[in-house]
This record gives C-alpha cells, sequence and structure tokens, in this order.
C-alpha cells in the first residue's frame, strides 16, 4: 500500500502539484512510518519548495531509517550549510568528491557553491552531475544560469537549448533561452523561444514571459504584436501603471501619438514622481509638434535627475534649437560627469561646444564615435567631425 502512495506522490511531484504530493507521501507514511521511498518523496518535495524546515525534518527521519542513505546525507548537508553550519559544506564535498556519488550529492554541492558566489565549483559540480544523470534538465539549466551571470550568452544559449529539449513542456528553459538569444543580439531567436514558453507559462512566469516578449516586439518594430502583448498583460493586473504606461510606448511605435499621449498622461497622473513616464509624455508632445509643452516636462525631470541621460539629451535639444548653447553645455557635462561613457551626450556636447570652441568640440566627436554602439550616433558623429575639419 505504501509504495502504491510513494509513486502517486511521485506523480503528483511531476506534474508540479506538490501540495498533492505531500498529502500521498504522508498517506504511505501512516501505514509504514519507515517507507524509505515515502519518506525521500517528501524530503525532495519540500526541498523543491523551498520548505527547508519540513525538509530537514522529513530527512532526519529517512536517516533514522537507513543512515547510509547517501543522497539523504547530501540533502542534510546542504540544509546545514544553508544554515550556515561550516561543516555541512565540508561533509557535501566529501561525499561529492566520492567515486560513487550519486546525482544529488552532485548537484546539491554545485547549488550549494553558485548561492555562495563559487561559480567555477558550482560548474564542475553540475558537469559531475551530468555524467552521473545526462538526460536530467537540471544540470543544463543551471550551467546556463552560470554562463549567463559570466556574460557568456554563446555558451548560455547552448546549455539552454539542451535543457528545453529535455523538458519541452517546462516554459523557464525556454524562457531563459530566450533571454540567451536576447544577450546574443537575435531578436527573432528570442521571440520563437519566448513563444514557445508562452504556449506552458503559468501564474508569474506567463507574466515575466509577456513582458519579455514586450520588449522583443518594441526591439523588432513589431507593433501589433507588441500592442497583443501589453494588453494581455494590462488585463492580467489592472492595476499595474507600468503596463499604462508600456502601453503608451506601443502605440507610439505604431505612431499613433495622441493615444500615447493620453495613455502617457493615464500613467503619469497614477503615478506622479516617475520621471521615465514624464520623459516619454514630454517624447509624444515633441512628435506632435507640441514644443512648449515638451520643453516644460523636461525641465522638470532634469531639474529632479540632473545626471540621467535621456532627458537632458532631449531638452538638449530643444535648447540648441532655440540657439541656447551655453546652456545646453552646462546640463551635458553634468550629465558626463557621471556618465563619461554615454556616446549620445558626447555627440551633443560636440554640437553644442562647436561655436565656441571647435577642438573641445572635436574631441567630443571622437569620443561619440569611438563610443557608440548605435550606428545613428556613430554615423552623425563621422559627419560632425567631417564638418569641424572643414
Amino acid at each position: 500500500m505504501a509504495s502504491r502512495y510513494a509513486q502517486e506522490g511521485g506523480q503528483s511531484l511531476q506534474q508540479g502539484q506538490p501540495a498533492e504530493a505531500v498529502k500521498a507521501f504522508q498517506k504511505g507514511l501512516s501505514i509504514d512510518p519507515k517507507d524509505v521511498d515515502c519518506l525521500m518523496g517528501l524530503v525532495r518535495t519540500h526541498l523543491s519548495t523551498g520548505a527547508a524546515k519540513d525538509a530537514e525534518s522529513a530527512v532526519t527521519r529517512l536517516l533514522q531509517v537507513q543512515p547510509d542513505n547517501t543522497e539523504a546525507q547530501a540533502h542534510l548537508a546542504m540544509l546545514k550549510a544553508q544554515a550556515g553550519d561550516p561543516v555541512a559544506l565540508v561533509t557535501l564535498k566529501a561525499l561529492a568528491a566520492a567515486p560513487t556519488a550519486g546525482y544529488f550529492e552532485r548537484f546539491n554541492l554545485g547549488t550549494l557553491l553558485a548561492e555562495r558566489g563559487d561559480l567555477e565549483g558550482a560548474k564542475a559540480a553540475f558537469e559531475a552531475a551530468q555524467v552521473v544523470a545526462p538526460h536530467s534538465v537540471y544540470p543544463h539549466f543551471e550551467l546556463g544560469r552560470i554562463a549567463m551571470l559570466r556574460k557568456d550568452s554563446a555558451a548560455a544559449a547552448v546549455h539552454f537549448q539542451q535543457a528545453a529539449a529535455l523538458a519541452p513542456q517546462e516554459a523557464l528553459p525556454h524562457l531563459m533561452l530566450s533571454r540567451a538569444h536576447a544577450a546574443n543580439g537575435a531578436v527573432g531567436a528570442a521571440i520563437a523561444a519566448s513563444t514557445r514558453a508562452l504556449e506552458h507559462a503559468q501564474g508569474r512566469t506567463r507574466v515575466a514571459v509577456l513582458q519579455d516578449l514586450f520588449r522583443l516586439y518594441l526591439q523588432a518594430s513589431s507593433k501589433d504584436a507588441a500592442r497583443r502583448t501589453i494588453l494581455e498583460l494590462r488585463e492580467l493586473d489592472p492595476s499595474q501603471v507600468r503596463y499604462v504606461h508600456l502601453h503608451g510606448l506601443a502605440c507610439m511605435l505604431a505612431g499613433e501619438l495622441e493615444e500615447a499621449k493620453a495613455l502617457f498622461a493615464e500613467a503619469l497622473q497614477r503615478a506622479p514622481n516617475q520621471w521615465d513616464i514624464r520623459h516619454s509624455l514630454a517624447q509624444a508632445h515633441e512628435a506632435l509638434g507640441e514644443r512648449a509643452e515638451a520643453r516644460k516636462l523636461l525641465e522638470e525631470i532634469v531639474a529632479v535627475v540632473p545626471q540621467e541621460p535621456g532627458p537632458t539629451n532631449d531638452l538638449v535639444r530643444l535648447l540648441m534649437g532655440d540657439q541656447d548653447h551655453a546652456r545646453a553645455r552646462v546640463l551635458l557635462e553634468r550629465v558626463l560627469e557621471a556618465n563619461p561613457q554615454d556616446a549620445l551626450t558626447h555627440l551633443n556636447l560636440a554640437r553644442a561646444t562647436q561655436p565656441f570652441d571647435r577642438a573641445e568640440a572635436t574631441r567630443h566627436a571622437r569620443q561619440a564615435q569611438s563610443l557608440g554602439a548605435d550606428a545613428a550616433v556613430k554615423d552623425q558623429a563621422a559627419q560632425l567631425l567631417t564638418e569641424l575639419s572643414g
């Protein structure tokens, strides 16, 4: 009877129903308190939900029944190490280093080392776990996360691709694969992976996928898809001001400026202290030719966040249009103190300096050209340098 409950609990855990799994394991243990399979199932379930105290209680019971169970020893060592026991890490390393070490001894060591920032040690432990469990999705997933932390998005994409292939019905591997592709600049592949993630995502994961998709659609200038995505997000959480703001950005992308302006105004009314919303509203006013309204809003933002490049550069563009180069220089120099690598600020400072000091303007134009990741900024800097050398 108890083994049947162990099987039922295992199936519930695989189906993402931890509460049902706990019930099944506890039923089995009520029949046979020494059922090792039910005890181990209970340990794994509590670990999967982050219930450390319950997991430690269950693993202690298991070790009373079967003291030489190395998986149970590894779980207990990890729990104790996470609670601050310095000896437990030594114990876990010894368990993982044994020639007969199994998957959990190695995987738990990787988890603990990753939590402590030892990415090299964690990588070695997860790779060792792969050796004994080549078809497990988790080592690939964790190796992908480590690669992302190490800014190796190409390696991360490989690991997340393998994780997604091993667990095609799981949303997270597809979501992380999408993020790795995005970090590599492969926007189309990132959208495809996020779309697959969305097919299986629920709850908070679905929200995360939709948020990523929205940003990707904006990058790809897919206005209809961006609108569709933000409308779903707003439906999921109507009270979220950020989604109203993002809806406005989608309308801006689609060229629906009046609608965008109305949405930004609504968002600003609900969150008057968020300068980024005010900035978007200013951009909508400027796009509609309403320069006075745009300048007023930008002046308000720059007074609050004087070192933010975006609002200052937008204000400077209006100031130079009004031939107020001297004030533009003051504002831009203040931004560069905090953001010395900002290419657009160097470019605008070159323009603002051009009427007064051609040598200084040339210096800033060259920096804009060398720093600019944006092709438009580099092209404009090159054009300005040609003018200055003439």
